[in-house]
């Protein structure tokens, strides 16, 4: 398991279909992805995409409608001078991941810490 890291995270982003924050830098955490995409596939967890097409971010908001990504983007404008804030990776959570309605929700099944 890849050691425990820190990334920063941007300030909001809006598009199309999400309001999200950015992550840098992404070596670690595709290097998390490859290595969790890995024992996924050796023990037989279904799901998951290829870590080549992995493109790190925090979500805040989904869209799921067809809209135009203009007025989601004016709308978080203002929020994009606020500063980048640091965190730490320092576990990764296996979860069970479903659609209740219009909102995901999760159940963490287990924990496993990244070495430090």
């Amino acid at each position: 398991m890849p050691e425990a890291f820190s990334v920063s995270v941007h300030p909001l982003a809006g598009s199309r279909g999400a309001v999200r924050f950015s992550l840098t830098p992404w070596t670690p955490l595709v290097r998390l992805h490859e290595a969790l995409a890995t024992t996924g596939q050796t023990v037989g967890v279904p799901g998951g995409k290829p870590t080549a097409v992995f493109r790190p971010h925090l979500g805040i908001a989904y869209n799921n409608r067809d809209r135009a990504a203009a007025p989601i983007i004016e709308r978080v404008a203002a929020l994009r001078a606020r500063p980048t804030v640091p965190v730490r990776v320092e576990h990764v959570d296996l979860v069970r991941l479903r659609c209740e309605g219009a909102q995901y929700r999760w159940d963490v099944l287990h924990r496993v810490p990244l070495a430090s």
